[in-house]
């Protein structure tokens, strides 16, 4: 298994900033890149990665936005094809990998089956964790919506919300993190990912959010159910989706059984299971992620599971 000693650290130059991450394992060896979900950070995987296989290589970002990742510029929107060009920019810009492996939660990944359609040459297996893809909507109400969030993103740079300088005793932040998840995480759980998603302002007890505020607002890309659809339809990797039975997906049954079938039809090989828990299976269940990853990682390797 992965060593449980502190990983290393990395801060990935990009043109506002830097994307925050860690890597842990063997240089040599496979190569996987972790990507976390919406408003988290690394930390969702801090459970997980210890039971991993000591085989992999493994690469932690905190997305833009999130953890101690820098903040996009004011007035620049977070959306799919920015977070699509930052991982872009960590794999061929910083990490310089031609191929490698893609586990990804939630938002996480819905981007990294996006860039598998894009760069499909790139990502040989895909572990998709209690996500299908980025939200998708009718071609009528596209644009409609299109328009409702251009209005409330254009809000924002009234409103100047800045959640790095909202503070709150510590314990305060975990209870607001919990009530957040509707209680699915722990104060356990919230406490890990607060480690790279709060800083403490001094003096006293006085903590405030790392994330930006912006990345809470629906972002100004939107795509018709046709038009994910057919981008999905060029992602040819291997893929292990999971779905956790106490969560469901957000969009109607039609769309996700299409997306599905998307996969079935299109993927070198695909394969669906069950995992006992809610949406954060990398926190709340880790010990029924890791083998499947590992079994599903290894399975066209000649790499032993130790």
């Amino acid at each position: 298994m992965i060593s449980t000693s502190a990983p290393e650290d990395i801060s990935i130059p990009v043109p506002w900033g830097h994307i925050s991450g860690n890597v842990r394992g063997n240089p040599n060896g496979q190569r996987v890149l972790l990507v976390h979900g919406w408003t988290d950070n690394l930390g969702t995987f801090d459970l997980l990665i210890p039971l991993l296989s000591e085989s992999y290589y493994l690469v932690c970002i905190d997305l833009p936005g999130h953890g101690q990742s820098s903040h996009f510029p004011q007035g620049v929107p977070y959306n799919l094809i920015e977070y699509v060009v930052a991982i872009r920019r960590v794999i061929r810009n910083y990490l310089k990998w031609t191929k490698f492996d893609y586990i990804g939660h939630s938002l996480g990944g819905a981007i990294g089956i996006t860039y598998s359609a894009i760069f499909q040459e790139e990502v040989e297996h895909f572990v998709l964790i209690d996500a299908l893809k980025l939200l998708s909507w009718s071609s009528e109400e596209t644009i409609l919506n299109f328009g409702t969030m251009c209005k409330q993103f254009l809000a924002l740079d009234r409103q100047k919300i800045d959640v790095r300088t909202m503070t709150y005793p510590i314990e305060k932040l975990k209870d607001l993190y919990v009530q957040v998840t509707g209680g699915k995480l722990s104060q356990q759980e919230a406490t890990i990912l607060l480690k790279r998603g709060a800083r403490k302002l001094k003096p006293g007890d006085n903590w405030a959010f790392t994330r930006d505020a912006v990345i809470r607002n629906p972002g100004l890309f939107q795509l018709s159910h046709s038009a994910s659809l057919s981008i999905l339809e060029n992602s040819k990797c291997e893929m292990l989706l999971m779905k956790a039975i106490d969560s469901r997906f957000v969009e109607g049954e039609d769309i996700c059984e299409a997306t599905m079938k998307v996969f079935e039809k299109n993927c070198k090989l695909y394969e669906y299971i069950e995992v006992p828990g809610n949406h954060f299976l990398p926190l709340t269940n880790p010990t029924a992620v890791a083998p499947l990853i590992n079994r599903f990682l290894l399975s066209n390797t000649n790499v032993e599971i130790s």
